[in-house]
């Protein structure tokens, strides 16, 4: 369940030179709103460990963690919530297993899936993808008009994905998204701590 808005939804990204704790650490001094945690060649067991480790981080910033996919590791490691995909495990599952008080974000990557994702007990609807993105190559971009169609036509907040950095989050935070989750343009940023205030800025700047 979603006490405060979220404006800026960073999602961790496999590096060689920065750790996911620093990462973290780094978004949240930075502005983020949520974390998400995604490493999907990781094995249970770190993935689980570093879970705990990335919830501590987020706890002492007043920052949201969310695990993407995994429901399991979400509730063993008492993440704040899950982040799932039309293909994962369906959402009354994980609402079942999580219960009311936690967050469950999903994923729609085109109109209808959204208006779909709408009806559904969720906290948040991440679409996309906006723009291309080397993140997810097989996604098609959306654009900008569907975006604001999306919002017009849904009570859930939609938080943008794909493609999203300083140069374009102006216009999808006026195409009417809530929110923008960012991968690259931060986790994957030289200076991931500057990057999120300078995103965070321009966001809170447009927004409603």
């Amino acid at each position: 369940m979603l006490q405060k808005k979220i404006r800026l939804l960073c999602i961790t990204c496999p590096r060689t030179d920065i750790g996911y704790e620093e990462q973290v650490e780094l978004a949240c001094l930075g502005g983020a709103d949520m974390i998400q945690f995604r490493d999907k060649q990781l094995s249970d067991s770190v993935l689980f460990n570093t879970s705990i480790k990335l919830q501590q981080i987020c706890n002492i910033h007043d920052v949201y963690f969310t695990v993407n996919n995994r429901i399991d590791i979400a509730d063993i490691s008492n993440s704040d919530g899950v982040h799932i995909g039309q293909n994962d495990l369906p959402v009354w599952y994980a609402r079942k297993i999580l219960g009311k008080e936690k967050i469950i974000g999903l994923s729609a990557s085109n109109y209808e899936e959204a208006i779909n994702a709408d009806k559904l007990d969720i906290d948040y609807i991440g679409y996309g993808a906006i723009f291309s993105t080397q993140t997810k190559p097989e996604s098609k971009a959306s654009g900008l008009d569907i975006l604001n169609k999306v919002k017009q036509n849904c009570k859930k907040p939609i938080i943008a994905i794909g493609g999203i950095n300083e140069k374009n989050v102006y216009d999808v935070i006026k195409a009417g998204a809530d929110g923008v989750a960012i991968v690259s343009a931060i986790c994957g940023a030289k200076n991931i701590e500057a990057q999120a205030k300078k995103i965070k800025e321009i966001i809170l700047k447009n927004s409603l």
